[in-house]
């Protein structure tokens, strides 16, 4: 028996080409025609890393206030030096002492200052600070509201008593001096002029406490204000 070789004819094969040699021309020209395709699929672009730097500083605010004080109304000078972070948070320490000079007259206090700010970099911001500390003050008191001139324990105001020359009784004003712990929130608006320098407009309110003599007459409201220097502000 004679052995039959069958061919089949492919339209862009010559029809001489054996069976398993068309099948592998056609294979070829599939992959070869399937790589151009692999070749054109877009590469997706590399991601970035964007670094951008935290602004911080050293933040100096001078600022006078005015505050209500057993009546009077009192002038207090100082301030706060401060690390600024981002541009947001403030931790520093500052000051205040009362400008007038009445013996019967004084007030200082300081301690650790916190504050956070919001679009410091716009023209019109926004702050909270808060002053957390203690001082010193003296201030004039009723003489009847700090001793009992009676021997029943109450403040008879019409009973007499006579220190050398003088004569007091009850009404008669005298000048105490008390130790205070202070907690002292504000509201800040702020006008940022250039990038270095502020303006600050503050409303606060003195919170006294462990002071058992002048406790009522230093704790109230009080505006301030300040101007403020720094780079990171």
């Amino acid at each position: 028996m004679i052995g039959v070789l069958r061919v089949h004819r492919v339209p862009w094969v010559p029809g001489w080409v054996p069976v398993p040699v068309r099948q592998a021309l056609v294979l070829g020209a599939l992959v070869l025609g399937a790589t151009p395709a692999f070749a054109q699929t877009p590469t997706p672009a590399p991601s970035k890393l964007i670094v951008e730097k935290i602004e911080s500083g050293w933040l100096v605010s001078p600022d006078v206030r005015v505050a209500d004080l057993d009546g009077r109304t009192g002038t207090l000078a100082g301030g706060y030096v401060g690390r600024v972070t981002d541009r947001t948070l403030v931790f520093g320490a500052g000051g205040y002492w009362l400008t007038n000079r009445d013996d019967d007259f004084k007030v200082a206090y300081g301690g650790g200052v916190v504050e956070w700010m919001a679009r410091s970099d716009r023209k019109i911001g926004f702050g909270v600070r808060t002053l957390v500390g203690a001082g010193s003050a003296t201030l004039p008191r009723a003489l009847g509201d700090l001793v009992h001139l009676d021997e029943r324990g109450g403040r008879d105001q019409g009973r007499v008593a006579r220190f050398g020359q003088r004569t007091v009784d009850g009404t008669t004003r005298v000048a105490v001096r008390d130790d205070f712990l202070v907690l002292e929130p504000q509201l800040n608006l702020l006008w940022n002029m250039t990038q270095r320098y502020r303006v600050s407009f503050g409303v606060g309110y003195r919170a006294i406490g462990s002071a058992p003599w002048l406790g009522d007459q230093l704790r109230g409201l009080s505006g301030s204000v300040g101007l403020r220097i720094g780079s990171g502000s």
